[in-house]
């Protein structure tokens, strides 16, 4: 992604790139010199405004707008959360107090009392302030043998709740080989009996996703790389999606966050993903398009939820997303930078700007250490880089040249403060 590679930490030409700058009054050649360090105010990471939280108090309409990027009553908003979201009203509470936004629900519809279920499922959400994303019917050939009446009065009766994202139509598809007569005609029955909500499905790696596309309002996938695949794969699956829906869906991520070996009960086996790989994977997805996260899943005792340490350092990075939510959901920059790596594959980013302040959301996938040199220039003079996480500050190489260390699988999230 936007990567200009080289192997030997020289300009494209070959030459080394010089410097031209003031001296920084030592005699330290190619040092820089010239930009804020650690304890200079104008070097603190500081937290852009906090966005503002949807409303699920009321009904609302959801939508996407022009770049992709979902709308609650026309404001963006990023949801991230689970599948197998609570729902209990005390563990409601948990969820939301832990950062999370809205939920994906396992919860039928609709007969027996489950229509009711599924009521009192979204109340509870709403009093804790949080989406839900249903499964529309329990049973997907209802919308083939049902009377439509009954499906429009079965939808009309879950419209009227606030806390209502959308709908989940279809788990991997392409895999089940799904009938496309059915999942059109899920797609054609909820867009017309239900206009102000979206739905989408969920395809997996390794499949067509361009079968699927035009049956959903928003497309999910799914890679879960680990400990099958290098870390890149997300990065491999989201470009995929990005060509099958041809800018015209939003794309929802489904990040990994089990255990292959725990979930069959071989609990003696590394735990995989482990901390650093879900944060990778996590901002992997957010750096290459993803305008959702729904990690797969909150509750299962092979989930990252019951290895307290994992958890923990999930629960901080999911604290820096909504802390820089203002910046995740800023449309990106125009400005391309050049960046100089060993391995230039295996190194992205994403920029966007939140007034006259620059975020880079930079992610290395490889599993050893990469000293990456990036060209600043296209945004003009700059006071100080620091990595919003660490509050390391990193100084020129040479002028406009930053050279910033990776270590594995290291994700750096860096604030570029503008001078004058």
């Amino acid at each position: 992604m936007r990567a200009h590679r080289k192997n030997d930490g020289t300009t494209s030409d070959g030459t080394p790139p010089a410097w031209d700058g003031e001296s920084d009054g030592d005699d330290t050649p190619g040092d820089g010199g010239n930009l804020g360090e650690s304890g200079d105010p104008a070097c603190a990471a500081v937290p852009p405004a906090p966005w503002p939280a949807a409303n699920v108090d009321d009904p609302s309409v959801v939508s996407f707008d022009d770049k992709l990027f979902f709308t609650v009553d026309g404001a963006r908003f990023f949801p991230i959360g689970f599948y197998h979201m609570p729902s209990d009203e005390d563990d409601l509470a948990t969820y939301a107090a832990e950062g999370f936004n809205t939920g994906l629900s396992g919860i039928g519809c609709c007969s027996g009392t489950k229509l009711d279920d599924q009521i009192a499922q979204l109340e509870r959400a709403q009093d804790a302030g949080l989406f839900v994303i249903f499964h529309p019917w329990s049973r997907a050939a209802d919308v083939l043998d049902r009377p439509e009446v009954d499906l429009e009065a079965e939808l009309d009766a879950r419209t009227g709740i606030g806390s209502l994202f959308g709908w989940y139509t279809f788990d991997e598809p392409g895999l089940r080989d799904v009938d496309k007569a059915l999942t059109g005609r899920m797609h054609e029955v909820l867009t017309t009996y239900d206009p102000t909500h979206l739905d989408g499905l969920v395809d997996a790696p390794l499949t067509d996703f361009s079968r699927y596309v035009d049956d959903c309002s928003f497309f999910m996938v799914d890679p879960y790389p680990s400990p099958w695949m290098p870390m890149s794969y997300v990065k491999a699956t989201m470009l995929e999606a990005l060509e099958a829906t041809a800018g015209e869906k939003p794309i929802m991520a489904v990040p990994q966050a089990f255990s292959w070996a725990h979930l069959h009960g071989q609990t003696d086996e590394e735990y995989r993903p482990n901390a650093a790989e879900m944060r990778n994977m996590t901002w992997q997805f957010i750096i290459h398009g993803a305008k959702g996260l729904m990690y797969w899943n909150y509750d299962a005792s092979y989930t990252i939820h019951h290895q307290p340490e994992i958890w923990a350092s999930f629960l901080a990075d999911v604290a820096e997303i909504n802390e820089l939510m203002r910046a995740i959901l800023a449309d990106d920059v125009t400005e391309d930078i050049q960046v100089d790596a060993a391995r230039g594959d295996s190194f992205d980013y994403r920029a966007t700007r939140v007034g006259e302040t620059i975020y880079l959301f930079t992610v290395s996938t490889l599993e050893h250490s990469n000293d990456v040199t990036l060209d600043m220039s296209p945004f003009g003079n700059i006071a100080c880089v620091v990595d919003y996480t660490t509050g390391e500050t990193f100084r020129y190489l040479y002028p406009p040249y930053i050279r910033i260390p990776y270590g594995p699988l290291q994700v750096r999230v860096l604030q570029v403060t503008p001078s004058g």
